[in-house]
């Protein structure tokens, strides 16, 4: 007897030489002109042998061993052997239908069976998490595209287009010689500004894939903050204190400031485009008139470090979160002082991102990520949350569905929050429910406690005399 061995080809690609500097089709934008390929070329050949290899139930199969000493026994092999092997192996089982033809048949599917659920990556409500080979700095979605770009600690930059099945890069730059630390679209996502600890400050042309401009030596120290104030200026910060005003134009600083000797953790400003506002490790907030490139005021010294700035309530409200977990509160225009707080923060506050005029996103040290809403103050609850490390960065989708966030490690992970609208309308009501801040959102990898009886009801049908008999209490102690 011939003893067929199935040949094994190895269809392993070979490894791309490819470094990632040739511009793509259309550029980065060429997105209406890429197909997707056809699959399902062969995807009928050796579906015979496939076939006959699983069938297959004849003792001429077995190994010479099993035809000589071992012989199988037919009484225990015979009819019920080959019966076996002919069954139907598929998630359909087929049961002869109470009408009266009996050609007829009734499939029931397995889920609907045993009562299982679908599979939740089978109808996918975000990309799947991102994984690299090295550690993510910084994340940032297109304005106006289905892209974002990553930072790494390589120094790459790296742009990915994206939909709630798959990821794909599309272009790849390696201009930095130390970590990216910070990545920024402009107003139409036509440039990508990049700043990185090796103190220099880079302008990425989207539509050519090239680097438009590259200011090497751009600070002192190692560059840890960026603010794009209109199209042609912007402001950077570094690991020192030094605050610059940029003209792109004119490719240099036309204004600088030393702040202090700690870091520069976070910048922005008004749409006005005169006043900057600078987050620094030493406690204080430092504000900047930009038209007449000069210090305006220096806030009072706190006892925690500023960390992150964001503006809310149509930018009358500027909000600073601090290493020690609490928000403060300041009036646009007036830095001095603080206005109004909001602790309850466990641990460092490293991002702030608003949703809405009322509605804030955080990423924090605790490795959760949380929802807040301002007026009145209150948490929402937990969006998502990292395994091991704090959260660094956060960015929003520009449809507003989607929350992308990096930590120190080598993934970005994708949380769906569009059910935030609906529940920041009902948190502003009066009288409804407070959550707290460990409280798990929909768009959480874990469930809150009090979820487990949720879909179990008050009171379950029994076959009893007696009638129905209580269910599980979901306000029992």
């Amino acid at each position: 007897m011939k003893t067929l061995i199935p040949s094994i080809v190895n269809e392993d690609a070979p490894d791309s030489d490819d470094s990632g500097d040739e511009i793509p089709p259309g550029g980065v934008f060429g997105l209406a002109g890429v197909e997707e390929e056809e699959e399902g070329d062969g995807e009928g050949e050796g579906e015979g042998e496939g076939d006959a290899d699983r069938d297959g139930g004849s003792s001429s199969d077995f190994p010479d061993e099993h035809n000589g000493n071992e012989a199988l026994d037919g009484d225990a092999y015979g009819e019920d052997y080959e019966s076996d092997s002919n069954s139907d192996s598929d998630s359909v089982y087929s049961s002869p239908s109470s009408s009266s033809n009996s050609d007829e048949e009734e499939n029931v599917k397995l889920t609907e069976l045993f009562g299982l659920t679908d599979n939740p990556e089978a109808n996918r409500e975000r990309p799947p998490d991102l994984k690299m080979d090295s550690m993510i700095m910084d994340v940032c979605f297109h304005p106006e595209a289905d892209l974002f770009s990553l930072a790494s600690i390589d120094g790459e930059v790296v742009i990915y287009r994206y939909n709630k099945e798959v990821t794909e890069e599309m272009t790849r730059f390696s201009h930095h010689k130390m970590s990216c630390r910070a990545v920024c679209y402009n107003e139409n996502g036509s440039l990508l500004y990049t700043t990185s600890k090796d103190k220099s400050l880079a302008v990425l042309d989207m539509g050519s894939s090239a680097v438009k401009q590259h200011i090497w030596e751009a600070h002192e120290a190692p560059i840890s903050s960026f603010f794009l104030v209109d199209e042609n200026m912007c402001a950077t910060g570094d690991d020192e204190g030094t605050v610059k005003l940029w003209d792109m134009r004119k490719r240099k600083a036309v204004f600088k400031f030393k702040c202090g000797e700690e870091a520069v953790m976070s910048l922005i400003g008004d749409e006005s485009h005169k006043m900057l506002v600078a987050a620094v490790g030493d406690g204080s907030l430092n504000t900047f008139d930009m038209r007449k490139r000069a210090l305006e005021v220096q806030s009072e010294m706190y006892k925690s470090e500023m960390t992150s700035l964001a503006l809310v309530r149509n930018g009358s409200r500027l909000v600073a979160g601090t290493g020690e977990g609490t928000m403060y509160i300041f009036k646009w225009g007036e830095f001095a002082h603080h206005i109004d707080q909001f602790p309850g923060h466990k641990g460092m506050i490293n991002c702030i991102v608003p949703l809405t005029d009322n509605l804030l996103v955080t990423g924090c040290e605790d490795t959760n990520i949380r929802a807040v809403q301002m007026y009145p103050h209150r948490f929402v609850g937990v969006v998502g949350e990292h395994d091991d490390f704090g959260v660094d960065n956060l960015s929003v989708s520009h449809d507003g569905t989607l929350l992308a966030s990096c930590a120190s490690e080598e993934v970005v992970h994708f949380w769906n929050i569009e059910y935030l609208y609906d529940l920041d309308n009902e948190e502003s009501k009066k009288g409804s429910k407070k959550r707290k801040r460990n409280y798990n959102l929909p768009s959480s990898k874990r469930r809150n406690r009090c979820d487990f009886f949720s879909d179990i009801p008050e009171v379950a049908d029994s076959d009893d005399e007696g009638g129905p008999v209580a269910g599980p209490s979901h306000t029992s102690d």
